[in-house]
């Protein structure tokens, strides 16, 4: 998980990774007292930036850029308020799993229909999502030291009232991330082949005369 993709061109790269640190920073204070602590935007730029930047330096830039901008807006209220607790650090496992599963589910729209890239893209954020809500979100009934008496009834209602929404919230960027890509891909996929297609006749014609 260490290299960066080859496949991908280095300005494509450089403007994703510029397009995330842009959502990161617009939208990370608006979700900063979000219960289950993952803001919306923050699960889907590190699912993102698993999947197309595919470098561990993009994940902890960007998990040092969060803890940044949640002490930041610490300071600036002059309170942690609800966010950061001791269960705070166990934000960098859930992080963690939606780069870990970002990275493993690129899609790949030479080799497989859209259709499959589709699904497979779907079932992993859905699993991704799924695994960092229950680390990020028991780890904050169970650690922070705010529900001293939560039954497991109680969690389960808990639970019930935020999954949904938590699992949601990524969907909209990932979905508009992977038509650009999808766009992006064939765009060059096609110009590359009439580029070469034109070539190939240039130079058979010029073989004629």
């Amino acid at each position: 998980m260490k290299s960066v993709n080859q496949t991908s061109p280095v300005s494509l790269l450089i403007a994703v990774f510029a397009l995330l640190t842009l959502l990161m920073l617009a939208t990370r204070t608006h979700h900063f007292a979000s219960l289950n602590h993952l803001p919306s935007a923050s699960i889907a730029i590190f699912f993102l930036a698993g999947m197309y930047l595919r470098n561990i330096k993009a994940f902890w830039f960007f998990y040092t850029l969060s803890i940044t901008i949640d002490l930041a807006s610490s300071y600036s209220r002059g309170q942690f308020g609800d966010c950061i607790t001791s269960s705070y650090p166990m934000l960098v496992l859930s992080y963690g799993a939606m780069f870990t599963v970002g990275y493993y589910s690129k899609p790949n729209w030479q080799k497989n229909s859209w259709q499959i890239n589709i699904i497979k893209v779907a079932l992993a954020l859905f699993i991704a999502s799924s695994i960092a809500f229950f680390i990020s979100n028991g780890s904050y009934y169970t650690l922070s030291g705010k529900f001293p008496e939560l039954s497991w009834a109680e969690y389960g209602t808990r639970v019930d009232k935020y999954y949904f929404k938590s699992i949601s919230n990524p969907v909209f960027y990932v979905i508009s991330a992977v038509v650009i890509d999808y766009t992006v891909s064939h765009f060059f996929t096609d110009k590359a082949i009439n580029t070469s297609t034109a070539a190939s006749e240039s130079a058979n014609n010029s073989g004629k005369l």
